[in-house]
C-alpha cells in the first residue's frame, strides 16, 4: 500500500493563486504539494460533480474521488494520472463571485457543507469575493479591515478591460509583492483574516460549521445588502494545519 505523503490544492485560477500558495508553503518549508487549476468557477464545479455523480437529481457526496474526477475532467493519462492513495489532504479553493450569472447559494452551501474535511473528500475554502481579498488590506495595524465590505455594483464594474475590483485592491493595498513576503507579514495577514472570521461570526458558533455559516451569512448579506464582507479564508487553511 502506497503512504499518503502528499498535498493536492485544487485552485480556481492559473496564476495568482499559484503564485500565492507556492510561496506560502514554500515559507511553511512544504514541499510536496500538488498544486492544480481548474480554469473555472465553482459553479461550473457544482455542474460538473452533478454530472458525474449525481442520483436522483441529487449529487452522491459519498462517491466522490476528487484525484479521479480531475483525471477525467483534464483526460489526464500515464505519469499524470492522479492516485488518491498519494495524497493525505485534499484543498479546494474557489472564488465567491456572487456578480457571476451563474452564482447560486443553494449550490454553494451544498459544496460548503460538504466539502468539509481535507483528509476524506476534501475541504473547501471560498474567498471573497475573490483570491486577491488577501491583499485587500490597507493596513496591518489598525483594524480596518474588519469592516470592509465591497458592493455587487463594484464587482459588476470592468475597468480597461480587467475587473474594477482588482484594481481596486491594487490601488488601496499595504501588500504589494508576494514575493516579498516573509513568515512573520504571512502570520500577519492570516491573522488579520482569521480575526474578521471570528468577528463575523460572533462569539457562538461551531468550529466545525465555520464556514458553512459564514457561506450562509455571506448570502444572506448578498441578497439583503447588495455587499458581502471582504474575507478570503483559503490562506486559513494554512493556518488550521500548520499553525502561524
Amino acid at each position: 500500500m502506497s503512504q499518503k505523503t502528499k498535498i493536492l490544492l485544487l485552485v480556481e485560477g492559473e496564476k495568482t493563486e499559484k503564485e500565492l500558495f507556492s510561496h506560502l508553503y514554500e515559507i511553511y518549508g512544504i514541499n510536496d504539494v500538488e498544486i492544480i487549476s481548474y480554469k473555472t468557477h465553482i459553479y461550473a464545479f457544482y455542474h460538473r460533480l452533478f454530472n458525474d455523480y449525481s442520483v436522483d437529481g441529487v449529487i452522491d457526496f459519498d462517491f466522490i474521488d476528487i484525484p479521479l474526477f480531475l483525471n477525467d475532467y483534464f483526460s489526464l493519462e500515464g505519469e499524470e494520472i492522479l492516485n488518491e492513495s498519494d495524497f493525505r489532504d485534499i484543498i479546494l479553493i474557489f472564488d465567491f463571485d456572487p456578480h457571476d450569472p451563474s452564482y447560486d447559494a443553494d449550490k454553494l452551501e451544498i459544496l460548503v457543507e460538504n466539502f468539509n474535511e481535507s483528509t476524506d473528500k476534501g475541504k473547501l475554502y471560498i474567498n471573497y469575493p475573490m483570491i486577491e481579498s488577501y491583499k485587500d488590506i490597507t493596513s496591518l495595524e489598525d483594524g480596518s479591515f474588519n469592516n470592509s465590505e465591497v458592493t455587487l455594483e463594484d464587482l459588476k464594474k470592468r475597468s480597461r478591460g480587467t475587473s474594477y475590483y482588482k484594481r481596486l485592491v491594487d490601488s488601496r493595498t499595504c501588500i504589494t509583492d508576494i514575493q516579498l513576503l516573509d513568515g512573520e507579514k504571512i502570520k500577519d495577514i492570516i491573522l488579520v483574516h482569521q480575526k474578521k472570521l471570528e468577528y463575523i461570526l460572533g462569539d457562538k458558533y461551531e468550529e466545525f460549521e465555520k464556514y458553512k455559516s459564514l457561506c450562509n451569512l455571506q448570502c444572506e448579506k448578498v441578497s439583503n445588502d447588495n455587499s458581502l464582507w471582504i474575507l478570503n479564508t483559503s490562506i486559513l487553511h494554512m493556518l488550521e494545519q500548520y499553525g502561524v
